[in-house]
């Protein structure tokens, strides 16, 4: 037998029960949906969706970027990225076009 560990994740209410309901839509579980992500990670060797931001420049050096992410962190607190609800937003539209083909 394959030895198992347990990881908790802290979720947003809100985001924890739209995306249950893609679960239960696509007849998975959210154990297994998680597993297949994971999966998917080790299969590509990458996140297995487009992560993109438009306010990224794609014609700046990354020593560039990085000087720019500093200073946002300096003056903001906190790092420049996509919103949670932008990326449950781009899954859901994955999903939802995945969902369509599976029935």
């Amino acid at each position: 037998m394959r030895r198992t560990e347990v990881y908790q994740v802290r979720l947003d209410v809100h985001e924890k029960k739209q995306a249950f309901a893609v679960f239960k839509q696509l007849g998975i579980s959210p154990a297994q949906a998680i597993r297949l992500f994971f999966r998917q990670v080790v299969v590509t060797k990458s996140i297995p969706f487009a992560i993109e931001n438009a306010a990224i420049d794609p014609h700046e050096t990354p020593k560039k970027l990085a000087k720019k992410q500093t200073d946002a962190t300096v003056n903001t607190g906190e790092m420049s990225h996509l919103s949670d609800q932008d990326i449950f937003d781009q899954l859901n539209e994955m999903l939802g076009d995945r969902s369509s083909n599976l029935n």
